[in-house]
């Protein structure tokens, strides 16, 4: 162990110089040029003004800040489109001159020849829908996580984006942030060692979850659009348990707490450690996910070797107020948080809040950290200073201005396989104690075939999955 016993002042000082010499904009590091050929020319109409023209699917909520984003970032709101007239009131009377619409085929329709980019913030159900509907008319799309319900719809979703050449991004905000390229500055100076486990975690759910009867019909409220807001599912009666927020909890129209918060606590794993489909899962549960994701979860993975780590990794995921064990050797003052990522090494074990925050070290090589936790923090926030970040909602754009794909950090070709991963925990709920093995080239699972079937989704009549 003493080959692990490395001064911590050394340690914090080095990693601080890598990471402050080393600091460009991350839209940039660690992105190959494309070996794919040429690229591609972007599909921007000028629009005499500069902006890039856009519509908005879902526009209250958590649409109204991906809403201000893309406008902040140098866009135009063009059309906006929202199932709920009360909801969306407020982004609504800010914007008196754009045409509202509250089913999105029509106004995708409507304006087809006037928006160079569709951005979606619509519960779950519905993302892979408005998004290829935009793709196969050529618009780049911003599509908030997770990026779809089922593994297919993420399939088609990267196969239209290829197939159409327009720029994407997926809305965890948190990979176009300092924090991220911290991790990664981490990663490249093997901070850690030999990666031994990564153990990510949720409070969520903060809404219900455990259901096992379908709630009794109500009447709609005269603002809401239920119809449209059902989308692609097949129609039920309105009840007041599915929304606004609580959607979440119930399997046809949510993904649960990992569906809320995995796309951000996972997402430095993923991107530092080269993760994408794993090879086995394994869930504990409160009960059998059903009609409802369960009240809590540990969903254990699998995955196979990667160019930096050779072993494979072994991840778990914690919700519902479980939560990972503290590694040997943590400071008995700290405190994991609510929301984190955590990757235990054998120099070293860092741990960031949700986000892709940035990482502080708690352990030395199964050794006390002994450096006050305050005084840890306080580095690691004053070397996050020196990293420049950028917006989210701005980097897609510069994707879809310049042609460069890969501006864009959570594009398809990486937020397709993470969130790919993360449904395939959602479906092991519905199997709780059975190891599923996952067969990549096959697409499939090749020891149960029951859980095949929640691979897709077949939508209701005037929803297409096309590209």
């Amino acid at each position: 162990m003493n080959q692990y016993r490395i001064s911590r002042r050394s340690f914090l000082s080095s990693t601080a110089a890598v990471a402050a010499a080393a600091i460009v904009p991350s839209q940039v590091w660690g992105k190959p040029k494309d070996k794919n050929g040429p690229t591609p020319t972007p599909k921007v109409v000028s629009n005499g003004t500069g902006n890039f023209r856009f519509a908005q699917v879902g526009c209250g909520g958590k649409g109204s800040s991906d809403l201000s984003g893309t406008i902040g970032a140098g866009g135009r709101v063009i059309g906006m489109c929202d199932v709920d007239s009360v909801r969306a009131a407020k982004e609504f009377k800010e914007h008196p001159d754009v045409p509202v619409f509250t089913d999105f085929r029509k106004m995708l329709d409507k304006l087809d020849k006037e928006i160079d980019a569709v951005v979606v913030s619509t519960p779950d159900h519905v993302h892979a829908y408005a998004a290829l509907d935009a793709i196969r008319r050529g618009k780049h799309v911003y599509v908030q996580k997770p990026l779809a319900r089922t593994f297919e719809e993420c399939q088609l979703l990267l196969e239209a984006s290829r197939k159409h050449k327009v720029a994407t991004q997926m809305g965890n905000q948190g990979h176009s942030g300092a924090g991220l390229v911290l991790w990664q500055k981490m990663m490249e100076a093997d901070a850690f060692g030999e990666i031994q486990h990564v153990h990510t975690w949720s409070n969520r759910p903060i809404w219900p979850q455990g259901m096992t009867e379908v709630p009794p019909a109500e009447q709609a409220p005269a603002s809401l659009d239920w119809d449209s807001w059902i989308g692609p599912q097949t129609m039920r009666p309105y009840a007041k348990a599915y929304l606004p927020f609580s959607w979440r909890g119930w399997w046809d129209f949510g993904c649960g707490a990992m569906g809320d918060m995995a796309c951000h606590n996972m997402d430095p794993a993923f991107w530092i450690l080269k993760l994408g489909l794993p090879t086995t899962i394994k869930a504990e549960t409160s009960a059998p996910a059903g009609i409802a994701y369960p009240k809590w979860s540990i969903i254990e993975y699998t995955f196979p070797p990667t160019p930096v780590a050779p072993k494979g990794i072994k991840m778990t995921w914690y919700d519902g107020k479980k939560m990972p064990p503290k590694p040997a050797g943590i400071h008995p003052q700290l405190e994991l948080g609510d929301n984190g990522c955590m990757i235990v090494g054998s120099k070293l074990t860092a741990k960031g809040g949700s986000h892709a925050s940035p990482p502080i070290p708690i352990a030395l090589g199964g050794q006390e950290y002994s450096e006050s936790v305050k005084d840890a923090e306080k580095h690691w926030h004053e070397v996050q200073k020196t990293l420049s970040g950028v917006s989210h909602n701005g980097s897609w754009i510069e994707a879809a201005t310049t042609g460069d794909f890969k501006k864009a950090g959570s594009n398809f070709e990486y937020a397709v396989p993470m969130t790919q991963a993360i449904l395939l925990g959602c479906i092991a709920l519905r199997f709780p104690g059975k190891e599923l093995q996952w067969d990549n080239e096959k697409r499939e699972f090749s020891n149960l075939s029951e859980a095949n079937q929640w691979l897709k989704c077949k939508p209701r009549d005037g929803y297409d999955l096309s590209i």
